[in-house]
Formats: structure tokens, C-alpha cells, sequence
């Protein structure tokens, strides 16, 4: 089989994570991949340095004539078997192209807050159910929807430096480490941690936040933490291609969202055994069992955070529990293994006509 795969963005977010994983997963599994998309942003050079086959197509605005057109021509001289669109941008133009090629579509939703554009496919893959039910709620037959779960790589059977090792490059104490990996923009609620945290000062932590620094939140949250009198014990981490160094340096997972389909970075802990304290919205529930495999609590809700996160801190036998069934949780669920079959099974019935 072979697939052109569109998405349009110039970022490292957890959308493009999960396309260069696919990718990986799917060229392992005997597909033939082939982005289409800019070249000059994260994942053009990911996919370029890891030997895909790209094609530079910028997608400037929704109505980009030469750029549809260049995609129309890519798909009639590689004769995919369907092309695959990620996010709003890129399942317009996916869509757009392959009903002028005449060739089957996918899209992917990858957030419960853009629900427009996918209307051209055959089928639309939801990456979480809570993504699923918001796309009914926009309109879209269910018929058409199938939910498959992100999944991620494991990173934690791959070589890292040893805990301690790791720390001390992170210039951490040997109290417990929190940590939270996510872009700094203000629905990932890096302020709600921060305040949380400020009520636990009695308490021995330190708390690594990785993440680009190149936002004006990120700015807002460095004087956060100063206002708060915590600063000495955050650590801006900046950027990192090496999540899993913070993960292994990790006790502790933070996603106090505000809004979440379902993140990468929650699978991408429990594979290494972390513990997560979360908020309980939109797909978070999914990948996380209260009580079992980490503790949920409502967003926006500091108080309730910080209590959670202390329960954590003082119980290092419920860390270890919680950790271990959450490795099991994702071998089960979340193994990136998963998530190509279920992408597959879309794309067979997708390519044998299947018309819901």
C-alpha cells in the first residue's frame, strides 16, 4: 500500500509527533510513505533526516490554488492508494486533492476544538472517543468516524543515560522530580501547576517544564514562578528531542490541561512507569484510570492539584503502583504497534471501497 500523507505546520507539537511516528510504524509494517507538506519546519527535516520521501508544498491560507494543483499532480504521478490528511489545514487540502485525483481520503482529528474540513473523506479517524463525540457534535455521521488511539514508540526499551546522570545535567537535588512536557501556550495550564506547586513549598520537589521557550506564556510563566517565590525549584527545560531523558529523570507526570484530545506525553510517561496527575478533560480519561494508573481531578481547580500531587509526593509505594499499572495499561493500549493496526484496518476498508 502506499499513502500521501498532508499536514501543514512549521511547530513540534504532539500532531506532528504522532504523523512521524505513524510514519515510522507504518514504513516498518511494509507501507510506502510519502509526506507532502513544508519541508522548512519540524517535521519536513524529521521526515527528511529519517529517509522519507517528501515533497515541499507550503499550504499558505485555506485557498492556496498552486499548492493544491502541486498536490493533485503528486498524487497522479505516485498513484497512492489513498491519501491521509492531518488537522484542519491539512485534511482540506488531502480531501480537496484526492476527490480531484479521484482517489480515496482519510483525515485525522487531532483536537476537540477544530472540527471543520473534514467533510471530503471517506473516513475520519478520531485520535481519542472524546474527539469523536465532539466531531458528532459538529455534525459528522458516526458512521464515518473511527477512533483509533494515539500510540507511541517505547522509548523506555531504547538506551538513556542513568537517573542520576540525567539529573544532575538537569542540575536537580535529589528530591522527588515533577515534571510536564508540553507546549507553552495557555491550555496546557502550566500557570494551575505553578500555583499548585506554590502551595506545596513545605514539601521537597522540583519541577521540570520542557518545552520551546519562544512564547510570550513561557515568558509569563518564568515571572509566575518568581511571583510565586518557587523559581529556585523550576527547571525551564527548553526544547528537547530527548523527551525520554525526562521521563527517566521523572517520578512524576503534571498535564493539568485545559483542553486535551488525548496527549502524546501521557502514553509516552506510562510507558516509562510515571505515575500522572491530571485534569479530567477531554480524552485524558481515556489513557489515564483514576485511582489506578494516576489521579484526576478537575481542571482549573489548583487546589485540588496540589492536593493530588501531595497524596503523590508523600506515597512513594502508590507512586510505584501506579506507575507499574500504568506500563501495563500501555502495553495494552497505547503500544504504537496499536495504533497501526487500527490505522490500517481503516485504510483496507477505506481502499476496498467500503462506503458507510
Amino acid at each position: 500500500m502506499k499513502v500521501i500523507f498532508v499536514l501543514h505546520s512549521h511547530r513540534s507539537g504532539g500532531a506532528e509527533r504522532h504523523l512521524l511516528q505513524l510514519m515510522q510504524g507504518l514504513s516498518a509494517a511494509g507501507v510506502d510513505c510519502i509526506y507532502a507538506g513544508p519541508l522548512d519546519g519540524w517535521l519536513g527535516e524529521q521526515l527528511g533526516a529519517a529517509g522519507f520521501h517528501c515533497e515541499h508544498i507550503p499550504y499558505h491560507g485555506r485557498f492556496d490554488l498552486v499548492s493544491l494543483a502541486r498536490l493533485v499532480a503528486l498524487i497522479r504521478r505516485e498513484k497512492p492508494d489513498l491519501v491521509h490528511g492531518h488537522l484542519t489545514r491539512g485534511a482540506h487540502y488531502a480531501g480537496w486533492a484526492a476527490r480531484l485525483a479521484k482517489v480515496p481520503g482519510v483525515a485525522t482529528a487531532h483536537s476537540t476544538n477544530a472540527g471543520k474540513h473534514f467533510g471530503r473523506a471517506q473516513r475520519i479517524i478520531a485520535v481519542s472517543d472524546a474527539v469523536r463525540r465532539f466531531l458528532v457534535d459538529c455534525g459528522y455521521p458516526g458512521e464515518l468516524l473511527r477512533t483509533v488511539h494515539h500510540g507511541v514508540p517505547d522509548y523506555a526499551a531504547q538506551p538513556h543515560l542513568p537517573r542520576e546522570a540525567l539529573r544532575a545535567s538537569l542540575k536537580l537535588n535529589g528530591a522527588p522530580v515533577l515534571a510536564m512536557v508540553a507546549r507553552f501556550e495557555p491550555a496546557k495550564g502550566h500557570d494551575i501547576a505553578l500555583r499548585a506547586l506554590a502551595g506545596l513549598k513545605v514539601r521537597q520537589w522540583n519541577l521540570v517544564l520542557a518545552g520551546a521557550l519562544d512564547t510570550r506564556w513561557a515568558e509569563e510563566m518564568k515571572l509566575l514562578a518568581a511571583q510565586l517565590g518557587i523559581e529556585e525549584r523550576v527547571r525551564f527545560a527548553g526544547h528537547r528531542d530527548d523527551v525520554a531523558s525526562i521521563y527517566a529523570s521523572a517520578d512524576i507526570l503534571l498535564a493539568p490541561s485545559r483542553r486535551e484530545a488525548l496527549s502524546l506525553t501521557l502514553l509516552e510517561a506510562a510507558a516509562f512507569g510515571l505515575p500522572i496527575v491530571a485534569a479530567d478533560v477531554g480524552g485524558i480519561g481515556e489513557a489515564v484510570a483514576d485511582g489506578e494508573t494516576g489521579l484526576l481531578v478537575p481542571p482549573e481547580d489548583p487546589a485540588a492539584l496540589a492536593e493530588a500531587i501531595g497524596r503523590l509526593l508523600d506515597d512513594a509505594d502508590l507512586r510505584r503502583r501506579m506507575g507499574k499499572a500504568g506500563r501495563e495499561r500501555y502495553e495494552k493500549r497505547f503500544s504504537l504497534e496499536s495504533m497501526v493496526r487500527g490505522t490500517c484496518a481503516v485504510y483496507r476498508e477505506v481502499a476496498a471501497g467500503g462506503n458507510a
